[in-house]
């Protein structure tokens, strides 16, 4: 099993808007990635840098979560949000882990 986290920083006071739109997304995401996904989880700063947002996702392999990522950026709703909210984010970045236990 894979943890795939993806670490967003906001421009200033737009991390709660980005939070929301992140969740109502969550269907669309896990529709794309099907039976692979096993969590996905938004996550928003109490410590740390301002203005932060992490998502989890729980795959079974990297050839899931490669797949799953190939079939969500050809989708149209997709192709919305990243319109919508590619303005809100200052940078990011992708961490993979293995989950031991």
């Amino acid at each position: 099993m894979i943890l795939v986290r993806t670490v967003f920083q906001t421009e200033w006071g737009k991390s709660t808007e980005l939070a929301a739109r992140m969740v109502e997304f969550e269907k669309t995401m896990r529709h794309e990635f099907g039976d692979g996904v096993r969590r996905i989880r938004i996550l928003t700063d109490l410590s740390g840098p301002f203005h932060t947002i992490v998502q989890e996702i729980e795959v079974e392999s990297l050839e899931e979560w490669e797949r799953g990522l190939a079939k969500l950026f050809a989708h149209p709703k997709f192709q919305e949000f990243a319109a919508a909210t590619g303005n809100m984010m200052v940078n990011g970045r992708r961490e993979f882990y293995t989950i031991e236990n």
